[in-house]
């Protein structure tokens, strides 16, 4: 991606290092000279909780992890599959998927990338062979084997091409195992899986060369690098969790890109002559989630989740006011979507809005036995209807902290009180990965993807997972396997259609808005483009003179 004119910036580096060679002029990018040795610093919000990608590529991860691994698939700037360490993949029949990789890559340590390191990354993603390989087990954001567990084996076929071979049809594997980073093998059977966390090795256009947790992450151009390199040698991502603080660095020039520029300011910013704001629809799918689990699913005291009934569920969708919040609070940087699926993703059904009804709440709270009463709704046990809430502050950024409390408060006004637990993220994390909520919680998260098609978003459902605190009931869990199995491209584009509108329906979650990331750079800043998935590019990005 972002080959276009590279080559003629390529070639004027190269002739720099020419012996005798008459003084060179500096390098061009639409038509402005370039300083190839110099250091963009990019302000984020937070900090990467880890580097190793097995662990996990959430919002703000990927945008560090991605610098530094690449996949066998990659994306254009619209979010499209192209090549990446593969340069093709295709069905051989309905149960195999053939991957053509990329020759004469390698990662940042020297190690080739072959045949082999996929293998033994398949290994690691499913769980196989570890003993054989010496290597430790990680608590993995994606648990494959449960979540795949159709995939039956793989092989190397020669040096550069692999097969990977399926129980059940799989129109989507090329997706799920191409998209996933990838990691050198020796070097981490030599140095154990610790090692990616604290000096990770990728084939990737960034080396990291340094990291202060909670303050910076530094990296260095690869420049053995095989695709569109960076037209620039350093990068620092600097964390600055406060958007006010972010903005100021950028006006001052302390640093030449921000993300998560509160939607509210973006207009002013874009005023600014020296300052340029750009912005791009995103996978990132905010939602408040709600304890619905069975109590045999959690940690729970014996008690299944409050929020089990799907008509209680739904009705608390219709007492969320979209408009508002994207109005008031995202200044329109944001879309409101009742599909369960990110409009990005292939296979994306829209579905009928969440209309905005307290009235119709309380009668559909009725409906589903709970009486009102002065201080909220109980049952016929006397179990009030209330909402314990985990909030990951300052983590997300654009407003999403903002956003929180105006959920509370829209809750409360038909007569759910909600108490709020500030927790950082990492806290968040460990609570719902050992399924620790209480049976009356719940916790506000943005649910992004690494994959291209809709399939990650429907399967949240499907296994015990972070994010699964609802699981599928019989017939929804029949009608996703169904998505999973069909190869036929126009009836599985129904299938998926068909569970959207049955999932949206039956609301295993409360959907509050896809975000429309946006960022702010200086002027000096030239070439970027933020792109659908969740990471920055900076692949042919140039810094002016």
């Amino acid at each position: 991606m972002r080959r276009v004119g590279a080559c003629l910036a390529c070639v004027l580096l190269m002739s720099l290092a020419l012996p005798g060679a008459a003084p060179a002029q500096p390098p061009m990018v639409a038509g402005a000279a370039v300083d190839p040795d110099a250091e963009l610093v990019v302000a984020l919000a937070d900090d990467t909780n880890n580097m190793d990608p097995r662990i996990g590529m959430g919002s703000v991860r990927s945008n560090y992890i991605r610098q530094v691994f690449e996949s066998l698939v990659d994306v254009d700037q619209q979010g499209k599959p192209v090549p990446g360490l593969a340069l093709g993949w295709k069905p051989i029949g309905d149960l195999t998927w053939e991957f053509a990789l990329r020759k004469g890559v390698t990662f940042h340590n020297g190690e080739p990338f072959d045949a082999d390191t996929v293998l033994f990354n398949l290994d690691r993603w499913f769980r196989r062979n570890l003993d054989k390989h010496g290597i430790k087990d990680v608590a993995a954001g994606t648990q494959f084997d449960k979540t795949y567990p159709f995939v039956a084996r793989w092989e190397k076929v020669d040096d550069h091409t692999v097969r990977v071979h399926t129980s059940d049809p799989s129109p989507t594997l090329w997706d799920f195992v191409g998209r996933e980073p990838i990691v050198p093998k020796g070097y981490t059977i030599n140095q154990g899986v610790e090692i990616l966390n604290d000096k990770p090795v990728g084939t990737g256009p960034w080396k990291m060369v340094e990291w202060k947790r909670k303050t910076h992450m530094v990296f260095e151009r690869h420049d053995a690098y095989w695709g569109t390199p960076p037209l620039y040698k350093r990068m620092r991502f600097q964390v600055i969790p406060e958007a006010a603080a972010r903005i100021a660095a950028l006006r001052a020039g302390q640093v030449g890109l921000i993300e998560a520029v509160p939607p509210l300011d973006a207009t002013v910013l874009g005023q600014d002559p020296k300052l340029k704001v750009v912005s791009s629809v995103q996978k990132l799918y905010c939602r408040l989630y709600l304890n619905a689990r069975p109590k045999d699913k959690y940690d729970s005291g014996g008690k299944d989740g409050l929020f089990g009934d799907p008509r209680v569920r739904l009705a608390l969708n219709h007492a969320i006011n979209r408009e508002a919040i994207i109005r008031k609070i995202f200044n329109g940087y944001a879309l409101a979507n009742a599909s369960p699926v990110a409009t990005v993703s292939y296979g994306y059904a829209p579905q009928e809005p969440y209309t905005y009804d307290p009235k119709k709440v309380k009668a559909m709270l009725a409906e589903a036995g709970w009486k009102e009463i002065p201080a909220g709704w109980t049952d016929s046990k006397g179990e009030v209807l209330s909402l314990q809430l985990y909030f990951p502050a300052k983590h997300y950024g654009q407003a999403f902290d903002e956003m929180t409390p105006a959920v509370v408060e829209m809750l409360k006004e038909v007569g759910v009180p909600v108490t709020v637990k500030a927790v950082d993220f990492g806290t968040l994390l460990q609570t719902v990965t050992k399924g620790t909520l209480p049976p009356n919680g719940g916790f506000t998260a943005c649910r992004t993807s690494n994959n291209l098609d809709a399939d990650d978003y429907v399967r949240d459902w499907a296994a015990t997972t972070l994010v699964n605190w609802a699981p599928y009931p019989p017939e929804l869990a029949a009608l996703y396997t169904a998505t999973r199995k069909e190869v036929d491209p126009r009836k599985r584009l129904q299938l998926l259609a068909d569970l959207q509108r049955q999932v949206r329906n039956w609301a295993p979650v409360v959907s509050l808005y896809q975000e429309v990331k946006v960022y702010a750079h200086s002027a000096r800043v030239l070439r970027f483009v933020p792109i659908p998935e969740l990471n920055m590019d900076f692949r042919g990005v140039a810094l002016r003179k």
